[in-house]
């Protein structure tokens, strides 16, 4: 069950708005840490719009997890594929779950939305 969502799209509207007006350069916000490109490579869903700076396809959304009593390294704060959330959620517990836009073509990245992921079985009404 999702619980808590925040959208970060207002925030990201601003940051694109300054950088169509020159407020910011393109490459002042296409900075992304390697492993956040790579990640988006090889696990990130893919996105049908373009880059919002580059308009190219390389657009992808990469889901990442904490888990907040990791007790095996790599069990906390790794991203993941999407589709194996309700996996996640059913092996390790409650779950912090961030969604990460990235460009794979120019380090564009911008975080969408985090939200609270509890199995469903301990969900309360």
């Amino acid at each position: 069950m999702k619980q808590g969502r925040i959208d970060y799209r207002m925030a990201r509207r601003a940051v694109l708005r300054d950088v169509s007006s020159g407020l910011r350069s393109p490459q002042d916000v296409c900075d992304a840490h390697p492993d956040l490109v790579r990640a988006g490579r090889n696990i990130g869903s893919p996105v049908d719009d373009g880059c919002p700076v580059c308009d190219e396809h390389g657009v992808r959304h990469v889901t990442y997890i904490f888990t907040g009593k990791a007790t095996k390294k790599g069990e906390s704060g790794r991203a993941i594929p999407r589709d194996t959330l309700a996996t996640q959620v059913k092996r390790l517990g409650d779950l912090n779950v961030f969604t990460v836009e990235v460009c794979t073509d120019c380090h564009w990245h911008h975080l969408l939305e985090s939200f609270w992921l509890t199995p469903k079985d301990k969900a309360v009404g």
